[in-house]
């Protein structure tokens, strides 16, 4: 199997400017800002932060594509949503019933996708307070008729279980949703205005496209999916030991490694690249594996073979974070030792540990535009690092 080959910037000699202010073009060009191939790993600490008033633990961070924005998921039932590069202007968004596990940005920045423990996901915009979207049932949120409301209810039922995983696929036509076992696919159509009179009325819609199941496994514990260009992979792990690859054009699962790790993989980590970088398109079939007690591996997905390991964090009993830099040169993750730990991808021992946080570091996230890594804890902090120079 292979990715195939990925379009990550327009065409030559056809610029856009994205929400950072500055152009990308598919060609090297004079002033167009890039990525920094050669440069080394963010390790200096550049500013400390607090995400909430009292310690709650922070469950997932990530940046959007263009680096403006660092969304934080919340155990206290909300998100956080800060501008970079310093942390500055934080913008709660609230309204889930429970603790968020998930947030994920739309390919331009302006949507925020959030997962909740409160069995929903909700699409907001950073200038809103309220979501433009929720999923709360299995099929759609369409109104239906009265004569066929009983069995239309009866087939569009709420979510059985918590939404664990969210995120944009296919260059935002879709939203992938994990619940239990399953992984389920939506179309939808996002509509910000509303009727000042009634406000509870939304115009914005969803429909179930295709929902798989992975098999002999209960809950679906890690999905990934590149929403940065068109892809057909979707990656998923299950409480089994298992992970399977899902080519979502023909809606069927294509490959499973049974016992990827001796627990269950609780992270997953694709190379995502960035559209301020290029790579060769065999690059991009890389991607991380993270479990409890068993550290991470790399595993190359035209082969189904684990290539490499990466072991010396501490990681027995919390689920920490991965994630892999803009230039697939460094990894770092998140370790029990109250520190995140920084790999070089070639070598399996540790390059740098960061040290200062105060509990568990649960959660690394690297910026797309600059050499930048912001680290999240158990206890609510943020600590953003930067290039040592």
């Amino acid at each position: 199997m292979k990715m195939f080959t990925p379009s990550t910037r327009p065409t030559k000699g056809s610029p856009t400017t994205n929400r950072a202010g500055t152009k990308s073009t598919g060609g090297d060009r004079p002033g167009v800002r890039e990525f920094p191939m050669a440069s080394g790993p963010p390790v200096s600490l550049q500013k400390k932060l607090e995400a909430a008033e009292r310690p709650t633990p922070i469950n997932n961070i990530t940046f959007s594509d263009d680096g403006t924005f660092l969304a934080c998921g919340l155990a206290n039932k909300s998100a956080l949503v800060l501008k970079m590069p310093g942390l500055t202007k934080p913008l709660s968004v609230t309204g889930h019933n429970a603790a968020v596990t998930s947030v994920s940005w739309s390919k331009e920045g302006r949507w925020l996708l959030t997962a909740s423990d409160d069995k929903t996901a909700s699409v907001w915009s950073t200038g809103q307070s309220e979501p433009i979207l929720t999923f709360s049932s299995t099929n759609h949120n369409f109104a239906v008729d009265k004569d066929d409301g009983k069995l239309a209810a009866k087939e569009n039922r709420p979510f059985p279980h918590p939404v664990r995983h969210a995120q944009f696929y296919y260059m935002d036509k879709f939203v992938l949703l994990t619940c239990g076992s399953a992984i389920s696919m939506f179309k939808f159509h996002l509509d910000p205005t509303k009727d000042d009179i009634k406000r509870y009325q939304t115009k914005s819609h969803y429909k179930l496209v295709k929902t798989l199941t992975m098999e002999k496994t209960q809950q679906i514990t890690a999905l990934s999916a590149v929403n940065g260009f068109y892809s057909y992979i979707v990656l998923c792990a299950g409480s089994n030991k298992s992970m399977e690859v899902f080519d979502m054009n023909v809606a069927r699962s294509v490959r499973t490694i049974p016992d990827a790790h001796t627990r269950p993989v609780h992270a997953i980590c694709q190379n995502k690249g960035s559209a301020y970088v290029s790579h060769p398109s065999s690059a991009y079939d890389l991607f991380l594996t993270s479990a409890l007690t068993d550290g991470i591996k790399l595993w190359d997905l035209r082969t189904n073979r684990c290539v490499r390991r990466y072991e010396g964090h501490l990681n027995r009993a919390y689920p920490c974070g991965l994630a892999m830099s803009p230039c697939a040169r460094f990894i770092a993750t998140g370790a029990e030792d109250k520190s995140a730990y920084i790999y070089d991808v070639r070598e399996s021992g540790p390059l740098h540990k960061l040290t200062g946080h105060t509990d568990v570091v649960s959660d690394v996230a690297f910026n797309p535009l600059t050499p930048q890594l912001v680290t999240s804890s158990v206890d609510g902090k943020l600590h953003s690092y930067v290039e040592n120079r």
